[in-house]
């Protein structure tokens, strides 16, 4: 866990808050922290989301994030944030209060933004995924029951069109990932500079399946995102 705290002396588990996008690097995150039920427990997932008269994340489906958070039986809140960005994550992330705020950061790709968010605050940082190695990551997902990961979203200015569309709307099998995402020149095996997004179908800690019932590939108006929309899903037992 990336967090700099000693909590071998605290008998009750520490409340955990976890930002939660839907894609399988927060769902990973919540399902190791909560394999440690004694040190951690995830209380609440929240997604920060842009201003409401601003367009929707292209990769991230609000209405499957709340089928998610329904099925993972936890309490969930969209925060919209606005400008200043850093000022608006933290009153946000405060207001929780709780000690530890749970991420599915991997690299540092925006200058430190969420250290720098929580400096001077109560709240540590909880990454379980931070600096590991990709293979290990994809390869831990692949060998979990019921880890279904759909690729919703994918830079075309990263991988070509053709590619992308071999990838977007498909599951994210161990052949997909080994054989097209690997092949790839410059390309992050979790995309996590930004290659591609995913949302998270099925995992171990999913009470029910989410089923795509109807979503079609679309280019995004600028041109540079080939994307999955999710125009009608459900859950089903699974």
């Amino acid at each position: 866990m990336d967090e700099n705290t000693n909590d071998s002396n605290d008998t009750e588990p520490k409340e955990v808050c976890l930002s939660f996008t839907g894609g399988k690097d927060s769902t990973l995150t919540l399902h190791l922290i909560s394999a440690q039920p004694s040190k951690y427990k995830v209380t609440s997932l929240v997604t920060f989301i842009p201003p409401i008269t601003t367009k929707p994340f292209l990769a991230h489906s609000q209405l499957l994030i709340s089928l998610q958070a329904k099925t993972l039986s936890l309490p969930h809140s969209f925060l919209p944030v606005t400008p200043p960005y850093l000022e608006s994550y933290r009153s946000l992330i405060v207001s929780r209060n709780v000690p530890y705020l749970a991420t599915g950061d991997i690299l540092d790709v925006c200058n430190r933004f969420m250290d720098r968010v929580v400096e001077n605050t109560n709240v540590k940082l909880l990454r379980p995924l931070w600096e590991r190695d990709r293979n290990e990551l994809m390869n831990l997902i692949f060998s979990l029951n019921n880890f279904e990961i759909l690729i919703t979203c994918v830079n075309l200015e990263k991988i070509n069109e053709n590619v992308a569309r071999k990838m977007v709307g498909n599951i994210l099998t161990r052949d997909l990932y080994e054989n097209i995402i690997l092949k790839q020149d410059n390309v992050d095996g979790c995309g996590e500079m930004g290659e591609y997004h995913s949302m998270v179908l099925n995992a171990p800690l999913f009470k029910k399946k989410i089923v795509i019932k109807k979503g079609e590939q679309k280019l995004s108006d600028d041109g540079n995102f080939l994307y999955f929309t999710i125009d009608e899903c459900e859950t089903i037992d699974n």
